[in-house]
């Protein structure tokens, strides 16, 4: 574990190692009181629009109850366990809503408390328990009130346990992509690690067999993945957002659930920037192929957000993840992922001032709502470069540099724990 500066050894070294973690936690827990007071300060059009989603869920969740089917219709977009998830707020005796952002609230606290294992564990830097502490309640209510946070959780446990816990780790991983299917990214870091991959593909095929039986249409979700267009907030929106935020409306409207550009030309460019987003996911992992898969996997997730045509709010909580997982590292990789730390912060908050702050903005021609997201997307492109550029070299990542290593002899006292040589 990190320790404060005061000697081991003594009476206030003791208190010092203890009161770390609780001060983080008490500080993850304030962080998100203060969002939710602020949501519930007044009402504005933002709140509900943060929270519609969990309508929606608990309408397919009937829906699944009353089928034994997925949800109809082309909105649904999930791989098969999403189902079964969207069923687990039932079990809560304070009704959906609630139940739900337990469940998710669980998840979040599960990462923090794998990011400070890996402090402790692992020697990493605490620098990036602090990120997941501010980051996400910076996103907003909508943190806990969408999907993403657990595959979130599932891959940020798929690389903090991948060294002391590859089958578990493995697991993890499975079990995302079987709610969201991104984190499959996650089976090229770890090709080599057969006890990894075993129990990815292990979960992953289990849960396929399980839901083909236990549900109707559980493959529908592929097909309503295609066709898909180009959504205002993505970085390929950028020249009509550049339009916009000059006063010259665009044309759009809701498609399939997401709010995409409808101008001439988007078709074609959504089919360009799949190809894109492929060929600068694959550029990332290529450049990266030295480093540790933490910052790998914080490259390529960087790449995926910044060439995908699809880019809604949520999503964004991938970027606090990968960053918070990479910044724990030791050494040379872990610093690389906490110069970006500020950048990322700054992409987070335009990205709650897009959405759900200035949405009405956005979809009604207006200027200062596509400054906003202009300026969100140009950060998130200059992050991507940032990395793609620091990214490529040697193994970096073994030994501390030395002012790291120096601190560490300062700040630390031996951990005989087997998990730690």
């Amino acid at each position: 574990m990190i320790r404060t500066t005061t000697p081991t050894g003594t009476a206030g070294g003791r208190r010092a190692v203890s009161a770390t973690p609780a001060l983080v936690v008490v500080a993850w827990f304030a962080a998100r009181v203060l969002m939710a007071v602020v949501y519930a300060a007044r009402d504005f059009s933002g709140r509900s629009l943060a929270w519609n989603d969990l309508v929606l869920y608990d309408f397919w969740a009937q829906q699944i109850r009353d089928t034994g089917a997925m949800p109809e219709g082309v909105t649904w977009m999930y791989p098969p366990l999403a189902a079964p998830v969207l069923l687990l707020p039932d079990l809560s005796p304070f009704g959906y809503n609630a139940g739900y952002v337990v469940l998710l609230l669980a998840a979040d606290l599960a990462v923090l408390w794998l990011l400070l294992a890996a402090v402790r564990l692992e020697r990493g830097h605490i620098a990036g328990v602090w990120a997941w502490v501010v980051l996400v309640p910076l996103l907003g209510l909508i943190s806990w009130a969408r999907l993403d946070m657990l595959p979130v959780a599932a891959a940020a446990g798929a690389l903090l346990l991948a060294t002391r816990r590859p089958v578990l780790a493995g697991v993890l991983a499975g079990l995302g992509t079987a709610v969201k299917a991104w984190p499959v990214v996650l089976g090229v870091l770890f090709l080599r690690n057969r006890r990894w991959l075993a129990g990815a593909v292990g979960a992953g095929l289990v849960v396929a067999l399980v839901m083909t039986v236990a549900l109707d249409d559980t493959w529908a979700f592929v097909a309503n993945l295609a066709g898909r267009g180009i959504q205002v907030e993505s970085v390929m929106a950028m020249p009509w957002t550049l339009q916009q935020a000059f006063g010259s409306p665009i044309e759009g409207d809701f498609v399939n659930g997401t709010y995409e550009v409808l101008e001439p030309g988007t078709a074609a460019l959504a089919r360009v920037a799949t190809v894109l987003m492929l060929l600068t996911v694959g550029a990332a992992l290529w450049l990266s192929r030295h480093r540790t898969p933490a910052l790998r996997w914080y490259a390529a997730v960087t790449a995926l957000l910044a060439t995908s045509p699809l880019l809604s709010t949520q999503f964004v909580l991938w970027l606090v993840g990968g960053a918070a997982v990479a910044a724990v590292v030791p050494g040379t990789d872990g610093r690389i992922a906490r110069r970006t730390l500020p950048l990322v912060a700054g992409i987070v908050l335009l990205t709650h001032l897009a959405f759900p702050g200035q949405w009405n903005g956005q979809v009604n021609d207006g200027r200062l709502a596509a400054a906003t997201l202009l300026l969100r997307n140009l950060a998130l492109v200059g992050l991507t470069v940032w990395l793609l550029v620091s990214v490529p070299g040697r193994a970096g990542h073994v030994e501390p540099d030395a002012s790291e290593a120096q601190d560490q002899r300062e700040t630390t006292e031996p951990d005989s724990s087997p998990a730690s040589r």
